[in-house]
Formats: C-alpha cells, sequence, structure tokens
C-alpha cells in the first residue's frame, strides 16, 4: 500500500475505523485522522462505500507548516482490532484524498468517478 502503517478496528459504538497507527502499547493504539468507513444499500440496490472524518480537518488550528491533523488513542480493551487481511487499495486511496486533499481550480472541477468495489457479477 504505502509506507504508511494503516490500522482498522471496530470501536465500542460499533462503528468500523480506518486511519494510520501512529502509536501502539499493549494497552492502547494511537490514530492519526481516523475515519469511518460506512457501507449502504442504495436505491438501484448496489452498496455505496463512504469514509467520514471522526473529527473535521476544518476545526483543527493548523500547525506552522499549515497542516491540520488529529490523533486519537484507543484503549485496546474497548476496540476489535483487525488481523489476518488487508483493506483494499482502493480504500486506502479514498482515505488520502479525504486526509490530503489537493485544491483544484473551479473551472477544472468534474463529476467524481464511481468506485465499485463490489461486483454486480458477484451476488
Amino acid at each position: 500500500m504505502s509506507d504508511k502503517n494503516y490500522t482498522t478496528f471496530i470501536d465500542s459504538a460499533g462503528r468500523n475505523i480506518f486511519g494510520e497507527s501512529v502509536e501502539e502499547t499493549d494497552s492502547n493504539i494511537k490514530v492519526g485522522n481516523p475515519v469511518m468507513i460506512l457501507v449502504q444499500q442504495q436505491e438501484n440496490g448496489q452498496m455505496a462505500v463512504q469514509l467520514y472524518p471522526l473529527f473535521f480537518a476544518e476545526f483543527i488550528q493548523p500547525d506552522a507548516s499549515d497542516t491540520r491533523y488529529s490523533a486519537f488513542t484507543y484503549p485496546k480493551a474497548s476496540i476489535a482490532m483487525a488481523s489476518d487481511f488487508e483493506v483494499d487499495p482502493r480504500i486506502v486511496e479514498q482515505y488520502e484524498k479525504i486526509v490530503n486533499p489537493t485544491l483544484v481550480p473551479a473551472d477544472e472541477v468534474t463529476d467524481p468517478e464511481v468506485v465499485k468495489l463490489f461486483d454486480e457479477n458477484d451476488k
């Protein structure tokens, strides 16, 4: 995927959390810029996958390098850690676009590409 160490887990509220693991001890994991992975069924029966930041960067005071960064520490005793699989690279790509957005001039904005994570033929 990349040189970053990503992690995913289910938190105590039942949310699927994904983010960059920045520090881990026997009892806690610190996750940078965590997002919630939400899967919803659309009217046409297909599934839509969306990532929502747990804390919006717009609410954070930028540091000296104009970076907005959030990190949260989760006690391992209250979460279900993922293991024995890697998250699809398209989720990582979408995550990186959310936490590291690229500004595009308004006259260059086009309709976003739809990424199909679930093939209709897999029914």
